[in-house]
């Protein structure tokens, strides 16, 4: 069993600077009045993967550890690309707004995140969507598994795997369907002619480039725990996570009471004793 402290530490550290990325980005996009459209969408998705994150910081470390080393490694990778992608992004919106003074957009930034720059805000609300899917699937694994935690499987709880299942199911394909566009915008830009280039501002391809790289990266990240989370919710992986979840909470492995065999100890024990020494003259 992973050591509970290293867990809890691992998780705090990887949602602790996530959650501080998501907060800044959200005081970036609220400080612009009136933002265009996708700029609001991406505010709506900020608060959402904010919601998220704290959800899974209530994932208690018993259930990290049924999940195990492979969910949490591939949760802190998806996180860890979500935090990157904020930071990216609030560097560009900066950049792109750089005329403009106390929140109000200037013409010539309007213009620019109002038309140039739409698909990296539109990329940058995918991802963060992505990442909202992917961990509000830990998060309803976790409840599965802590649901089963004192009792065996029934017909319930059968009904809420499949609901899970389902959903861990429709994130993933809205994974897919992602990455299907994503190699669909780098094709499209690799090919395009200088003439089309010319059109954009000067950084823009390149600056387009490393965010699809980076978006690519998140989504791929999200895929493998997809998965991973999805062999975690089939019932025998459940069973399985229920069974040592119950042998952990009922048994003790070493019991001593006192160093005399004399006067009362008293204690009540649910489940199996090992080793148990009772006074010693």
């Amino acid at each position: 069993m992973a050591d509970p402290l290293s867990i809890a530490a691992s998780v705090v550290g990887i949602t602790a600077p996530a959650l501080h990325g998501i907060r800044l980005l959200l005081e970036d996009l609220q400080q612009l009045k009136e933002a265009p459209k996708t700029v609001k969408r991406l505010l709506e998705d900020a608060h959402s993967v904010d919601a998220s994150l704290k959800l899974l910081q209530g994932v208690e470390e018993r259930e990290w550890d049924l999940l195990g080393p492979s969910v949490l490694e591939e949760s802190k990778t998806t996180i860890s690309s979500c935090t990157q992608a904020c930071s990216l992004f609030r560097a560009d919106l900066q950049r792109w707004t750089r005329h403009s003074e106390g929140g109000k957009l200037a013409w010539q930034d309007r213009t620019s995140v109002g038309f140039f720059k739409q698909g990296q805000i539109k990329a940058i609300s995918e991802q963060l969507q992505n990442c909202k899917l992917s961990i509000n699937s830990v998060v309803s694994i976790a409840t599965l598994y802590s649901s089963v935690r004192h009792t065996h499987i029934t017909e319930d709880i059968r009904r809420t795997m499949s609901l899970v299942q389902a959903e861990v199911k429709g994130a993933a394909t809205t994974t897919d369907k992602q990455l299907v566009v994503l190699e669909s915008k780098v094709e499209e830009l690799n090919l395009s002619t200088d003439d089309e280039q010319e059109a954009r501002p000067k950084e823009g391809k390149s600056e387009v480039l490393q965010q699809l790289e980076e978006e690519r990266k998140a989504l791929e990240a999200s895929r493998t725990l997809l998965d991973e989370l999805l062999s975690k919710a089939q019932e025998d992986a459940v069973a399985k996570a229920a069974a040592k979840s119950q042998d952990s909470s009922t048994t003790v492995t070493t019991v001593t009471f006192g160093d005399q065999n004399s006067g009362l100890q008293a204690g009540v024990i649910n489940g199996g004793v090992h080793r148990a020494v009772f006074g010693r003259r």
